[in-house]
């Protein structure tokens, strides 16, 4: 609930700023009138990564979500601007890809549960390959499906900054993506009513004054506001697969942050393995960075 409101008021927000601050009311309009099928197309892609982006958090925690769908998110992306944009892919950006798998797949293994097998001789550490689930989970599921949902999204968006205002764009994608996600809380929530009835806490949580509760929405508001001003403007900039690189330094952001919140006793979920995790990710950046290593010396206006 708290997702789908703040992304469609961060979409209101930047609407509401490329129209009256950056002055440009007809170019929102032209974006929602002449380019809706491809509008409709990135929002339904946003959508679902932010819809299974949120699940994910909730079942296998902050960490592993980016670690999981960083890397993937990246190469899904070089692959549909190679096909469909004409990005050109040399042999660094081949050698980034494995890079960039090998972290993702480092990443899915740290949340493997971990036992001891021994024989006469060595006492060795073992993944437990018992069943498939013990060592990809329905979180993981989701932070596949998240990274296939932004990517895609990624390349329609991609598609429309090079027609309409960076601004515009991302305020209409946002408020439209979110407004699909209000569609469908609406109908869980109209669905659940006549299943379970409200928890004590979720009833409480629905009675806080609306003040705090509109601050609470104001402030999560402002966090997708920010970030898709940020990463359109450099869509139209700098382009869809450097744009992606450069925002996935979150890869080893969140799991240091989640480290030192642990470290000072607050509580923090993080895999299993914390060492295969922090070895994926920085694994899976480098591969990120070398994919985009010969992009840094080629002027834009020649790689465009």
């Amino acid at each position: 609930m708290l997702s789908a409101i703040s992304i469609t008021s961060a979409g209101t927000m930047l609407l509401l700023a490329a129209a009256f601050i950056f002055k440009k009311k007809e170019e929102i309009s032209i974006l929602f009138t002449k380019s809706s099928k491809t509008l409709a197309l990135a929002s339904l892609s946003l959508s679902l990564g932010i819809l299974t982006w949120y699940d994910s958090i909730n079942k296998i925690g902050a960490s592993k979500q980016v670690l999981i769908a960083g890397p993937l998110e990246i190469v899904i992306i070089v692959i549909l601007a190679r096909i469909f944009l004409n990005e050109r892919l040399n042999r660094f950006h081949v050698i980034g890809i494995i890079m960039a798998l090998v972290g993702f797949f480092m990443a899915v293994a740290s949340g493997a549960s971990t036992g001891v097998a021994a024989d006469n001789t060595d006492t060795i550490n073992t993944i437990s390959t018992s069943s498939l689930s013990s060592i990809i989970s329905v979180g993981d599921i989701e932070a596949i499906s998240s990274a296939f949902g932004f990517a895609i999204a990624v390349l329609f968006l991609s598609k429309l900054v090079l027609k309409h205002p960076s601004i515009g764009v991302a305020g209409a994608s946002m408020f439209t993506s979110g407004s699909i996600l209000v569609g469908f809380m609406i109908v869980g929530l109209f669905y659940s009513s006549f299943n379970i009835g409200l928890h004590s806490d979720e009833a409480s949580s629905l009675g806080q004054p609306f003040l705090i509760s509109s601050i609470v929405l104001f402030l999560f508001s402002l966090i997708p506001f920010i970030g898709s001003l940020s990463y359109s403007t450099g869509l139209s900039r700098i382009g869809a697969s450097l744009t992606a690189t450069i925002g996935s330094s979150s890869i080893l952001i969140t799991i240091i942050i989640q480290i030192i919140l642990k470290e000072l006793g607050f509580a923090s979920r993080l895999p299993e393995n914390i060492f295969l995790a922090i070895l994926g990710g920085v694994t899976g950046f480098l591969g990120i960075y070398i994919i985009h290593l010969p992009g840094f010396l080629i002027p834009i206006t020649k790689r465009i």
